[in-house]
């Protein structure tokens, strides 16, 4: 069925789906703590993917014995590092705002695969970083979507965003060796065992017990459409179309997150955070043009 669907619009849907997942986590964060929401939401996502490659295999999900470990590795990376400091900055900053530094992850992985000699560098590439730089910055002096603790929001997703940018970078080889469900299934429970190792040791037993039937609705949401099928979806259009095509729909993230905030969470909109995203949208577009040049 998908494969009738324009690929660039199923990268669309898993950009909006993707968006959306900053208002669910910013509704449940207010009733549980960061770990606990990640560790669900990676768990159940995790499962799909391993049950959706096991029927599309007929054999559970496996790597190489030499890929294991930083297979496993970069999942702990990603949706251990990257779940927790998602979540945890959603506490402290309206959708948006979270949604429109972590659009600029494509740019950090450019910046990283520079740094590690793995993209030549040129003036598209370094103008494109520059906007993304600019961008943010921009929004981040937005009085309007801030408040007195909205820099520990935006730290946690700064740093979100670096270790996404660098997940991707990291996880190229493996990406293309193997097919994105088992990798991903793999690579989210690792990041779910993870987080269930620190909730054990910290003593927090007490998981979702007291969440509302809002909050249970919005870890559902967190973990099947804006967690396993935004993924899904992601993979399925880098299946058909070029990288740097699909990137560009990162830029609906923060979109899709304002809209839902305005119309869930009341979140206010100011010009300063519209600006960083125009330029956050021109510094994609200017990657994108420039990869797939190379």
């Amino acid at each position: 069925m998908l494969d009738r669907v324009p690929p660039i619009l199923v990268a669309a849907l898993a950009s909006v789906l993707g968006g959306t997942s900053f208002v669910a986590s910013r509704y449940v964060v207010a009733e549980g703590d960061p770990a606990t929401i990640a560790f669900l939401r990676y768990a159940v996502a995790g499962a799909l993917f391993a049950l959706g490659a096991y029927l599309s295999t007929g054999r559970r999900p496996a790597v190489s014995r030499a890929d294991l470990a930083p297979t496993l590795a970069l999942g702990v990376m990603m949706f251990a590092g990257f779940g927790w400091l998602f979540t945890a900055a959603t506490q402290y900053i309206p959708a948006a705002r979270a949604a429109l530094i972590v659009a600029a992850m494509p740019v950090t992985a450019l910046l990283l695969a520079l740094a590690l000699g793995r993209e030549r560098a040129t003036w598209t590439k370094a103008i494109a970083c520059a906007l993304a730089i600019g961008g943010v910055a921009v929004a981040l002096g937005d009085k309007a979507t801030g408040g007195p603790d909205a820099w520990r929001g935006d730290l946690f997703m700064i740093l979100a965003a670096i270790v996404g940018g660098a997940h991707t970078v990291l996880s190229a080889d493996y990406v293309r060796r193997y097919a994105p469900q088992p990798l991903i299934a793999i690579q989210c429970l690792a990041g779910a065992s993870a987080l269930a190792l620190v909730l054990i040791v910290s003593g927090d037993h007490a998981g979702p017990l007291g969440y509302t039937p809002g909050g249970w609705a919005a870890l559902f949401w967190l973990a099947v459409p804006g967690g396993y099928l935004s993924f899904y979806l992601w993979f399925r259009a880098l299946e058909r179309i070029p990288a740097s095509r699909v990137a560009l729909c990162v830029t609906l993230n923060p979109l899709a997150a304002a809209l839902g905030g305005a119309l869930i969470l009341d979140e206010t909109v100011g010009v300063r955070l519209l600006l960083g995203f125009a330029f956050v949208a021109g510094a994609i577009a200017l990657a994108g043009r420039a990869r797939g040049a190379s």
